[in-house]
């Protein structure tokens, strides 16, 4: 073989065919996309590639492409990523994950004021799942244009789109955006408010706020809502008040409130406090045979 012509070799005719340029493409970006290495070593010639290799890779492979570019294209890869989480046939998961990667990549643009732009027109596509993938990719720290057009739909009628409007405006981490999201928790319809309590503990730089919010509203939400802000307490980190909050509901006279409080506590450390121990002793005999099987466990680790 002379020149730089690429090809497979026919086994059963010895006839070197040629590989199209889509085949060459996809083998790149398969390169790329195993070695992370490669591709932090040259990037922008990674990411020309990947652009490339997009409108014919499939689903598998566009999942894997779509975290490098956030990671790495900036500019570049705004509009692609736009285009892609537009497109109808694309399968939810590729739609998701390039919003995702979309408001990362907006993030660390110069100006995304036109991006920020279309994807605040699009919140009004009657395609709940564009709406809600434009909603998410607007989450961005700083992005203050975003917030009055997210706040207003919040009562999107879809419950996906509202939560990733809540999603996108916690994700902004502002104290503004938190005073927000809080006076909404107490005039918001359910829905809402299920959808703030389970979001605002992304709130980073605002934890002791989250603390006092999630722990202030215990005793006055519904029974429902109530779990809602127990799962969104259990991604705080567990402080003394947390803890004497859990050793109170552990006696809660609702069998899902005790439920959740056990299962939060399954993702900490094991704790040595005598109270807890107590209480977990009481619950070996609860009537509710999963709290027994979980008090069970969480003496084994004690």
């Amino acid at each position: 073989m002379t020149g730089n012509t690429a090809g497979t070799n026919d086994m059963t005719t010895g006839v070197l065919i040629p590989m199209n340029r889509t085949d060459r493409l996809l083998e790149k970006a398969r390169d790329y996309v195993a070695d992370m290495e490669a591709f932090l070593s040259e990037p922008a010639v990674a990411v020309a590639f990947l652009l490339d290799a997009l409108p014919h890779a499939d689903t598998s492979l566009i999942l894997k492409m779509i975290p490098l570019l956030g990671y790495a294209g900036k500019e570049r890869v705004l509009w692609p990523l736009y285009n892609l989480m537009l497109e109808a046939a694309k399968d939810e998961p590729v739609r998701r994950s390039a919003a995702v990667q979309l408001g990362l990549a907006a993030s660390m643009s110069d100006d995304p004021s036109a991006l920020t732009a279309a994807l605040i027109e699009k919140l009004s596509h009657p395609n709940p799942s564009i709406r809600s993938s434009c909603a998410l990719a607007l989450g961005w720290e700083g992005n203050w244009p975003a917030v009055k057009p997210l706040m207003a739909h919040m009562p999107d009628p879809d419950h996906n789109v509202q939560d990733a409007v809540v999603a996108a405006l916690s994700s902004m981490g502002d104290s503004r955006v938190f005073d927000l999201l809080t006076a909404r928790l107490k005039i918001g319809t359910v829905e809402e408010q299920r959808s703030i309590l389970l979001n605002i503990w992304r709130f980073a730089e605002q934890i002791p706020r989250v603390e006092e919010v999630y722990l202030g509203c215990m005793e006055t939400l519904s029974p429902d809502l109530r779990v809602d802000a127990l799962s969104g307490l259990a991604m705080v980190p567990l402080s003394t008040a947390i803890l004497n909050s859990y050793l109170q509901l552990l006696a809660d006279d609702d069998f899902s409130i005790r439920r959740q409080v056990l299962e939060n506590l399954s993702g900490e450390e094991p704790i040595d406090d005598a109270r807890l121990k107590e209480l977990l002793l009481v619950l070996l005999a609860d009537k509710d045979a999963q709290i027994r099987q979980a008090a069970i466990r969480h003496l084994a680790r004690s």
